[in-house]
């Protein structure tokens, strides 16, 4: 479903568009009575008719409307227009972390507070059992004041769940994936202190900590790589700071600060006067940038949008590939093949897409082969 400026839905007036993420389309929309500014979420028109995606709608509605807290960009309502659930949020003025990022320099004791306005945020919600998963800075609004506000709680959920869809679709940035995430193991709240020590490492140096060529590459490295010492990049950062984003970034989720609240509590243990320094401009940022808005862009297709055969679902053919590629770069094989499959349109784009992350030529080629298995 799409509006226009000037369309009328329910009692709120579209005045203009936000943006777009993987499955939703955001307008600026003003109350007819109160003429209030607004944000209006509703999901695309080629995801609204899809079982799991609408699901995921109603939870992150659900959710939201359990938090109440100045760091979370809050649900004011939710109805049915025309057969179709949206959504009316706390319209936040600002840009996000991403842009800010790619701005320029900011000072340490900034990111800081900024930090630790988006840990305060995440306790609040850990507290009430809520994992939102997809921390990253483009999920990050900061307001002309300075404040943060969290965004994007639609692959969040409350208890312990396996952090995979019913089509084996790993959800997620994978810049800024936790280990576990990656596998598809089970995730708890020290899985959001990973992707906030990714964040706080890109504030800090100017770049994610773990990058690559390919998503095997980045995937693999959140597995093995241990990141360049920050201090390495910047050498302004005070060692315990450093500390701090290295022990956020274990790839033991025991190694980890267990909650977003410890995690705040140790901020306070640093020098304010150490923190004053400014930092670099954040020229590497780009790159990952662009990479993040490429996978979560509106385009992107729809998990198992690469079937290319007649013989087998699309989540047969993604969980048949995926065990193929498997022979050649292990397990992660999974993350890379759904992955690939959003930007896919066929079978045959589909190992076009992957069959770049096998480096051996022979390999590769044998690998190519096993197209053949799924052909129309």
């Amino acid at each position: 479903m799409s509006f226009s400026v000037g369309d009328r839905i329910g009692e709120y007036e579209v005045v203009g568009t936000l943006g777009s993420g993987g499955i939703g389309q955001v307008y600026q929309v003003r109350h007819a009575i109160s003429n209030r500014a607004e944000a209006m979420k509703v999901l695309l028109t080629d995801r609204a008719g899809t079982e799991e995606i609408s699901e995921r709608f109603l939870r992150e509605i659900r959710v939201l409307a359990s938090l109440d807290h100045p760091n979370i960009a809050g649900l004011h309502t939710a109805f049915h227009h025309q057969g179709q659930l949206v959504m009316i949020m706390e319209f936040v003025e600002g840009m996000t972390l991403r842009t800010k990022l790619g701005q320029g320099s900011i000072m340490m004791s900034q990111s800081l507070d900024y930090l630790r306005q988006i840990l305060a945020g995440l306790a609040y919600a850990h507290r009430r059992g809520i994992v939102h998963r997809d921390i990253k800075p483009a999920n990050i609004m900061v307001t002309p004041d300075e404040r943060i506000k969290l965004l994007d709680f639609g692959l969040a959920f409350q208890g312990l769940r396996s952090d995979i869809t019913r089509t084996g679709l790993i959800l997620g940035s994978l810049h800024y994936m936790s280990p576990e995430q990656v596998m598809g193991e089970r995730v708890d709240a020290r899985s959001d202190i990973y992707s906030v020590g990714v964040t706080l490492y890109q504030l800090l140096t100017g770049r994610v900590p773990i990058d690559g060529f390919g998503e095997y590459a980045i995937a693999s490295g959140h597995l093995k790589n241990t990141p360049e010492d920050p201090t390495s990049i910047n050498p302004n950062i005070p060692s315990q700071l450093a500390a701090m984003v290295m022990k956020a970034l274990a790839k033991a989720p025991e190694e980890r600060f267990q909650t977003a609240q410890a995690f705040y509590d140790a901020l306070g243990s640093l020098n304010s006067d150490e923190t004053m320094s400014l930092l670099p401009t954040p020229a590497l940022n780009r790159e990952a940038h662009d990479s993040e808005a490429r996978k979560t862009g509106a385009t992107a297709q729809p998990a198992g949008a690469a079937t290319g055969t007649r013989t087998l679902s699309g989540a047969s053919v993604l969980a048949a590939v995926s065990r193929e590629l498997a022979h050649y770069i292990g397990p992660i094989a999974k993350v890379v093949v759904n992955r690939a499959a959003k930007q896919a349109a066929t079978l045959d784009e589909l190992y076009a897409l992957i069959g770049g992350e096998i480096g051996a030529e022979t390999e590769r080629k044998t690998f190519m082969a096993t197209r053949q298995k799924y052909s129309v």
